[in-house]
């Protein structure tokens, strides 16, 4: 019969080899979106198996003009979506920002894109408005 001590080693075993599993996806999904698209840091958040933050901090990509940082976000939101081998990805936000921060400057607010998935296997990301983009119905009745 198994003591209290023995099960307790046990689970705390298993419970080690399931963390130390995990992330491996995002670290190596981490390290492709370093490599393809020249970025010395990038992090990779998975919540839910589903949903996806991909956050990049470098001054030179977070100081380019709106429409380009748009173009580079959608770029990594596909290259995430079609990289990601676990699930189907209900949404993937990603936020460029500074590396190097100063006490004045705000967070900046994630782009989020929705994948639509199609029978082909082709991917098309829809992009979602942000919050500051959107017109409340007290705003536009005024």
């Amino acid at each position: 019969m198994l003591n209290r001590t023995r099960l307790l080693g046990m689970g705390i075993c298993a419970f080690a080899l399931a963390c130390d599993a995990l992330p491996k996806f995002q670290f190596r999904l981490q390290s492709e979106i370093q490599r393809e698209f020249h970025v010395t840091s990038a992090l990779v958040m998975v919540v839910d198996t589903t949903n996806m933050i991909v956050a990049i901090f470098d001054d030179a990509h977070a100081a380019w003009a709106l429409k380009d940082r748009a173009a580079f976000e959608e770029q990594v939101a596909y290259y995430a979506v079609t990289h990601y081998q676990r699930t189907k990805l209900k949404s993937v936000g990603v936020v460029v920002g500074r590396a190097s921060r100063r006490g004045t400057d705000r967070d900046p607010e994630p782009t989020v894109f929705l994948p639509e998935y199609h029978t082909d296997g082709s991917v098309r990301l829809a992009l979602i408005p942000s919050g500051r983009m959107r017109v409340t119905p007290t705003q536009r009745d005024r």
